[in-house]
Formats: C-alpha cells, sequence, structure tokens
C-alpha cells in the first residue's frame, strides 16, 4: 500500500501542477473561461497551500478533510458542467475537472492517512524503551539521557517534509514555556546526521535535533512506516523508510505521560497542548 501511495503523491502533484498551468492558459485565452475557473478551482487550492508549506516552512498542520478545499472542487465540476452543457464549451472541461477533484479526494480521504494502530510500546503508564540516536555531532546519545528531565521526544519524518518543518519553526517560536518549566524538547528524524546537522543550525538553545539513521528506534516504538518516502526524493538522500509522525511525552525518568499517534500526516498536536500534558506533573 505505502508503494502505491508514493508513486501517487507524486503523479498526482504533478498533474496538479500541469493542469493549473492548462487552465491558466485557458482562462487567458479567454475562451469558455467559467469552464477553465471551474477546472482551477478543483486543483488550485491545494497546489497554493502545499507551496506555501514548502516555501515558508511556516505551516504545521491543516484541518482533517480541508472542507473548505472540497467546496471550491465540487464548485469547479459545476462549473465546468454547467459550462460544457449550456454554454458551448468543450465536454473535456467536465473530464479535467473530475480528474482534477478525484485526484483531490484521494489525496485527503486515502493518501494523508496512515490507517495506523496505537503503538503498545509508547502507551501511556509505560516506561520508555530503551534506544540510542545520533546528535548533530555524530555522538550516540541514550533515551535515558534524553529523559533524565520532563520531556517531549517529536519524531518527523525529515527535512523533505514540509508539514514537520512548519513544527520545528512553531516549537522554535513557542519554546520559551518549555524551557521555564525544564521541559526537555527534542526532534528525532530517520535521517542523516549532516541534515539533521543542518536542522540544526540557527536554532535556539533548548531546542535539541537527533538522528535515527536507520531508524531503529522507530522500528523499537513501532513507528515505523516503510516506503513512505514519495517517489524520487531518495534523489535527495533520504532512505524510503521512514516514521509516522508521532510526539511522546515524558517525565522525568522516562515514564510515558501521553503520546500522539495522528493518523493523518497534515494534523499534529500544538505546543499549547503539549503544555497542557504537564500541568500537575512541572
Amino acid at each position: 500500500m505505502n508503494t502505491l501511495k508514493r508513486i501517487y503523491v507524486m503523479v498526482y502533484l504533478t498533474g496538479a501542477i500541469i493542469l493549473v498551468i492548462k487552465a491558466g492558459q485557458g482562462l487567458d485565452s479567454g475562451h469558455h473561461w467559467i469552464g477553465w475557473l471551474g477546472v482551477l478551482l478543483t486543483v488550485a487550492p491545494i497546489v497554493v497551500i502545499l507551496s506555501i508549506a514548502m516555501l515558508t516552512r511556516r505551516m504545521a498542520r491543516t484541518s482533517a478533510n480541508l472542507p473548505l478545499f472540497i467546496a471550491a472542487g465540487l464548485a469547479g465540476v459545476l462549473l465546468a458542467a454547467w459550462e460544457a452543457h449550456f454554454a458551448g464549451g468543450e465536454r473535456d472541461l467536465v473530464y479535467w475537472a473530475l480528474a482534477g477533484f478525484a485526484g483531490f479526494l484521494i489525496y485527503v480521504f486515502w493518501y494523508s492517512r496512515f490507517n495506523r494502530k496505537p503503538s503498545p510500546a509508547i502507551a501511556a503508564g509505560n516506561a520508555l524503551p530503551d534506544f540510542e540516536v545520533l546528535d548533530s555531532a555524530g555522538d550516540v546519545v541514550s533515551s535515558r539521557a534524553l529523559t533524565e528531565t520532563p520531556a517531549v521526544l517529536i519524531f518527523i519524518r525529515g527535512n523533505w517534509c514540509p508539514l514537520c518543518m512548519g513544527q520545528v519553526n512553531e516549537m522554535a517560536a513557542g519554546l520559551s514555556p518549555f524551557v521555564e518549566r525544564g521541559i526537555r524538547v527534542a526532534f528525532i528524524a530517520p535521517q542523516s546526521v549532516g541534515k539533521t546537522r543542518a536542522l540544526a543550525r540557527g536554532r535556539p538553545d533548548g531546542l535539541e535535533f537527533y538522528s535515527d539513521t536507520g531508524n531503529a528506534a522507530g522500528r523499537l516504538l513501532g513507528i515505523d512506516n516503510p516506503a513512505g518516502l514519495p517517489l524520487g526524493m531518495e534523489l535527495l538522500g533520504y532512505r524510503s523508510e521512514t516514521v509516522l509522525p508521532t510526539v511522546i511525552a515524558l517525565a522525568a525518568g522516562g515514564g510515558i505521560l501521553w503520546t500522539h499517534e495522528t493518523d493523518n500526516y497534515r494534523v499534529r498536536p500544538t505546543p499549547a497542548e503539549l503544555l497542557t500534558v504537564f500541568d500537575g506533573v512541572v
């Protein structure tokens, strides 16, 4: 299933960009512009929001089902159908709009979701299993060292993931309350030390970054995601195996207080939500 997803997302996004360009050209021509506007509405919203996420790296989450985008896509299909039926437009307008809208619905309700089951290894009340990661200098750090104080461990897919980078930037901006309460905040990604070093560069003191280079920790904790990397990203030096975005809040000593095992890669907890986990603890 993951293999199909990693192929699908690259094909869909490439097709969506091409369709945006095609619809733009249709609008520019002035012929059957209502129909071409409809086609544009089925693909432009997701292209725009993902472009913003990739370029700004400030977007940490979206709504789960993107209802406004669904409404825009449905409106787009209706506009294309109206143009084709009542205004003499080409029937191809309807086909393009339906293709764009269907691709989007598949992205929202199939690709974005993991259908994951909670991992028993990180259930609240358990002790965090022992594992080792590498810091940005390449030195080995144990999970026991990470949990000498209360801690939040945030497992992200890697530097290639725009929402993961948005989550990093969001935590960097909201780090002060965690530092004041003595809560360690650490990001862990299944990527090379070099990429983690680049990610850590320029970040505020108190925000830590580690590499799980072979994804051993991810597999031990039951949050690994085989073939979770979009097709082609290997060319940038990433492994096809990644992790399911996961947040683990821990008491000093490694007792698990709370976990967030999202079933949708676009849905993640806010820093404020994380802080409330430690109310009454620190």
